[in-house]
């Protein structure tokens, strides 16, 4: 046994001893510190991921940084909020066999239907059309969130965590500070008037961020790029994949001693669902994590565009940004270098089966405008959701043009795009006779009108009607856990 192995091997014996007397004791105190709720709150329709064929199962996580600064004042940039909002929201997603992980961050101004959420006992409605995607943590807390997310994959995620601002000062603190690359000297002051600026202050070249310097590197806007919200989010990934590094490399960290250190900070800062809700739960969580490659980790945004009527919007690219999510949907990895020769050999081939029929259509190629003649209030929302979660772009949610109640649904499409509007129908349950082609030329989006006939649910066998992409859509920022990402510079 070499000194190294040895001297891990007395340090977890000394640990276990130590805490032998106390150790269940204190993990009953962490326990009972820690927040939970449940994991979501309007996901009926989305489907549970599924185990592949040697029953792993891959991991799903919604990690979410919440902007309330309670007790905090202005101080970081921003009105004090009591709930707060999604500030950074990130889908990371674990492959079944743990050799690789694709973390997305998605854009706190994204245009995305909000679900109708019931916490409590209190009904939080759909939104009317679509809204900010931050705007769903104070529509429920992180129970809508991960559902409003839930909706946006088309599979229900397995967990979430939500850390506070003072987690992510404590947490920075607790792993001595961060190592970043920072590509120009950074003065991003505070703007009293505009509700803006950070005071974040630093040098050009290798620096060390303690808690609060790292909480406002997080937080500054202005300092990146054009100052956009996307500017930042390129700074945020930059810092995570320094933390990555950071936990997955300490030594100190990663032991028995340092890990319940780090328990012991996080979970007073933490809200997490019911199935992380204990110490025992989160270290696991943290060894499975551990055991994806550095070179694997990949870190990218959803692909977003302007949103029309708001510029200071988004809304998701299409198709880039579904086709990017059924990537995640059908465990396909981002990463192009070949996989570790540890991973699990492949199952026997299966008897031959009949080539399916090759889709007739890429259902985020179609704009659906949804209207409601059901007499069900906020059907169409609720429709427009199931819409996008099936990969299409949902564009208008709302009444029926004439006002009134409509027994019997129709999908009118555009001219000559019967093949499409089928495909449409197929998913969602109508039957042919619901078909109508529109005798304006100039229409371009197909119109689904619900009547009180519309299906309770999508068919059982709905067609899935893209095939899983295998390689990312071009154009998308891509990075590794391995690589040592500067800052990213201001705008001239």
């Amino acid at each position: 046994m070499t000194k190294r192995l040895k001297w891990v091997a007395i340090s977890v014996v000394g640990v276990l001893l130590l805490l032998a007397g106390s150790a269940y004791g204190y993990v009953k105190y962490l326990d009972s510190k820690i927040t939970t709720t449940r994991k979501n709150a309007g996901s009926e329709g989305v489907p549970q991921g599924e185990e592949d064929a040697f029953g792993r199962k891959a991991l799903n996580i919604v990690l979410i940084g919440n902007d309330s600064r309670k007790g905090l004042g202005n101080k970081y940039g921003a009105a004090e909020h009591e709930q707060g909002l999604a500030d950074v929201t990130i889908l990371m997603h674990v492959s079944a066999d743990r050799t690789n992980a694709t973390l997305v961050s998605i854009p706190r101004d994204t245009m995305v239907p909000i679900p109708k959420c019931v916490v409590d006992g209190r009904t939080y409605p759909a939104s009317t059309g679509v809204k900010s995607f931050n705007t769903s943590l104070a529509n429920g807390g992180p129970p809508c969130t991960v559902s409003t997310v839930d909706k946006m994959l088309g599979v229900q995620v397995d967990h979430y965590i939500m850390i506070d601002f003072t987690g992510v000062k404590k947490m920075t603190d607790a792993v001595d500070g961060v190592d970043m690359c920072i590509a120009e000297p950074i003065n991003d002051p505070v703007l009293p008037n505009q509700g803006g600026g950070t005071d974040l202050r630093l040098d050009a070249g290798d620096q060390k961020l303690s808690g609060e310097t790292a909480l406002k590197f997080l937080r500054a806007r202005h300092a990146f790029g054009d100052g956009s919200d996307l500017a930042r989010i390129k700074a945020q990934k930059a810092f995570l994949m320094a933390l990555t590094r950071k936990l997955k490399n300490s030594a100190s960290l990663t032991n028995v001693d340092g890990m319940f250190k780090l328990a012991g900070i996080a979970v007073e800062s933490l809200t997490v669902d019911e199935g992380l809700g204990a110490v025992d739960k989160l270290i696991s969580l943290g060894n499975q994590l551990k055991k994806v490659p550095e070179k694997r980790m990949a870190f990218t945004t959803l692909p977003v565009e302007d949103y029309a009527p708001n510029k200071a919007k988004v809304q998701p690219k299409q198709p880039e940004a579904n086709n990017l999510l059924a990537m995640l949907r059908n465990d396909t990895a981002v990463t192009k270098d070949d996989k570790p020769a540890t991973e699990a050999p492949a199952p026997a081939a299966p008897p031959p089966a009949a080539v399916p029929e090759p889709p007739k259509v890429d259902p985020s190629t179609l704009k659906v405008d949804v209207r409601n003649g059901s007499g069900v209030h906020r059907k169409a929302t609720e429709v427009a959701a199931d819409l996008v979660a099936r990969r299409f772009v949902a564009v208008n949610a709302g009444n029926a043009k004439d006002g009134r109640t409509h027994e019997l649904s129709t999908l009118t499409y555009p001219k000559g795009r019967l093949d499409a509007a089928e495909s449409l129908a197929a998913s969602i349950g109508l039957p042919a006779s619901a078909l109508v082609e529109s005798k304006v030329a100039a229409v371009t989006r197909f119109e689904v009108l619900i009547g009180k006939d519309y299906p309770a649910a999508p068919p059982a066998n709905a067609p899935d009607t893209a095939a899983t992409p295998v390689e990312p859509p071009k154009n998308i920022e891509l990075q590794t856990a391995d690589k040592n990402a500067c800052s990213p510079k201001k705008d001239r």
